[in-house]
C-alpha cells in the first residue's frame, strides 16, 4: 500500500472521530439540568412517579 493511501485512510479516520466526538457533545447539551433520568439529585420515589406518569 503506497504511503498516499495510508495518508488519506487515516484522515479519514480522524475526520470521522472528530466529527462523532462533535455529534456527542451536542447531543448531550440538549439534555441541560436535571429534568432527565440520570440526575441524583431527584430521588428514587420521585423517578419512578415519573416513570408512571410517563406511560
Amino acid at each position: 500500500m503506497s504511503s498516499s493511501v495510508q495518508t488519506i485512510i487515516a484522515l479519514a479516520i480522524v475526520a470521522v472521530t472528530v466529527a462523532w466526538f462533535v455529534w456527542r457533545a451536542l447531543a448531550r447539551k440538549k439534555n441541560v439540568g436535571c429534568g432527565g433520568e440520570g440526575c441524583a439529585a431527584i430521588s428514587p420515589e420521585v423517578k419512578k412517579l415519573q416513570a408512571k406518569l410517563k406511560r
